[in-house]
């Protein structure tokens, strides 16, 4: 299908978009975004209810993270290095894309498998949010393609803006629908249809990002001929552990990450076992994120233009400690207004967060060095799943050792505040010194241009 077939396929409200090559990129990589959001809102809205409401204990949705991503740790260098070695950037992510829809399909019909159901549940559960995990470390690698960097904070904005949107409907109706029903079972077949929604929205995305036009490839020639091995790995490695901007970031972003995982799934299991959050609270909880974060990008994207990403992350960071405040301070009031209170501090805490995203992809691309650069983006992906597959369940062990109860959880909240406190403060010395340096260069080019002028 040519281009101009594709712009007959969209409405007319569209068509003036298409017409300019720009804004047909800012359109195209909008509606990838509806749809990817929301399909990632059905999966971390329902994924802990679809278990929940099947029975499952709390170390058993402890491993709903864990499952899913040791499957996309076991794909992901694989992938990487097919992805290298593809003509397009963008055939593998679409690949990837038709796949999953056609598991989202399975993965809505595990409550009918009878006393096998929880195994098929962890098995599709694999095949759906395991496989997407692979897709968005292709999906960056496409985007650091396509795009230049001096407009690759405008369409990601762009881009979050759509899904901020879709992220405030998707859970709020879900959430209302399963709210209405009087049993498990009820609620099972609410998330069912939302499962099996996500499966034919995955396949009108592989269509969609198969329209992106490419419009410059930077990978080097011999990168697409290297072969799955472990002398190509371990220059991939040595490359990545020798490029300085790299080794800094991916230090600093996995001490963070670690901070985040931890309570992925105590998060979950406070706000439902303390909080005393219903299916509506929870809801209302996610479609509340999304309207502040929505209003919110835009100044963040601003401010990334005018200071840099590296001085946004921080703040961004920094406000994940207020996150454990949330929990800390929700279970010293009334357990009546707990839901409410949380809700509130916690959806304040998040208006920095919305540019968490758009800060870790333009920092990952501006660090990655140019060779290897596909397979160096599925390794770096590799050890950050492999963090958010182990530490949920780790943070669940914790608090169990802890004492399991109410004391336990406010202690655990204050453990993580610290680490992300400390986080946050190592990134902004991060900022601090790359200013120092940008500032030392440009008073060294003024005394070079100074130089210059004297001798003439």
């Amino acid at each position: 299908m040519s281009h101009r077939d594709t712009i007959r396929f969209f409405p007319a409200f569209f068509r003036r978009y298409m017409a300019d090559p720009r804004q047909r990129m800012l359109l195209y990589f909008g509606l990838e975004g509806i749809l990817l959001q929301f399909i990632t809102s059905v999966n971390s809205f329902g994924n802990n209810l679809y278990a929940t409401n099947m029975g499952a204990t709390d170390t058993q949705i402890g491993l709903i993270q864990m499952v899913p991503n040791l499957a996309a740790v076991a794909l992901l260098l694989p992938a990487g290095v097919v992805g290298g070695r593809l003509r397009s950037s963008k055939t593998l992510p679409v690949i990837l894309l038709c796949f999953m829809g056609i598991m989202y399909f399975f993965y809505g019909t595990v409550p009918i498998m009878g006393q096998y159901r929880m195994g098929f549940f962890y098995v599709f559960l694999g095949m759906t949010a395991g496989v997407l995990a692979i897709y968005n470390a292709q999906w960056q690698t496409f985007f650091g393609d396509v795009t230049y960097p001096g407009e690759r904070n405008t369409i990601y904005t762009f881009r979050n803006r759509f899904m901020f949107v879709i992220g405030t409907i998707t859970p709020l109706f879900c959430g209302i629908a399963m709210s209405a029903m009087g049993d498990a079972e009820g609620k099972l077949f609410v998330l069912r249809i939302f499962y099996y929604l996500s499966g034919g929205f995955v396949f009108l995305q592989a269509f969609i990002l198969s329209r992106i036009p490419e419009e410059k490839k930077e990978q080097a020639e011999e990168e697409k001929k290297e072969k799955l091995s472990p002398r190509a790995l371990l220059g991939a490695v040595r490359e990545a552990a020798a490029y300085k901007p790299f080794r800094s970031f991916f230090i600093l972003i996995l001490f963070f990450y670690l901070s985040w995982h931890l309570d992925w799934t105590m998060w979950y299991l406070g706000e439902v076992q303390y909080m005393k959050m219903t299916e509506a609270h929870l809801s209302i909880f996610n479609a509340a994120c999304c309207v502040v974060q929505l209003f919110a990008i835009g100044f963040f994207a601003r401010l990334n233009n005018r200071k840099s990403v590296d001085f946004t992350m921080p703040l961004a960071v920094g406000s994940m400690c207020v996150s454990c405040l949330a929990i800390i301070t929700g279970a010293m009031v009334p357990e009546g207004i707990r839901p409410w209170w949380f809700i509130v501090v916690a959806t304040l805490a998040t208006i920095p967060q919305s540019s968490l995203q758009l800060c870790i992809v333009q920092m990952l691309l501006d660090a990655v060095p140019p060779k290897n650069r596909s397979l160096i983006i599925s390794i770096y992906t590799m050890v950050i799943t492999l963090s958010n597959s182990i530490l949920p369940l780790l943070g669940v062990e914790l608090y169990q050792a802890l004492g399991g109860d109410m004391r336990a959880l406010v202690l655990f909240y204050s453990i993580a505040f610290v680490w992300r406190a400390l986080s946050a403060g190592l990134f902004w010395m991060r900022y601090r010194h790359r200013r120092k340096e940008e500032n030392a260069g440009f008073s060294g080019e003024k005394e070079g241009e100074t130089e210059e002028k004297s001798s003439v």
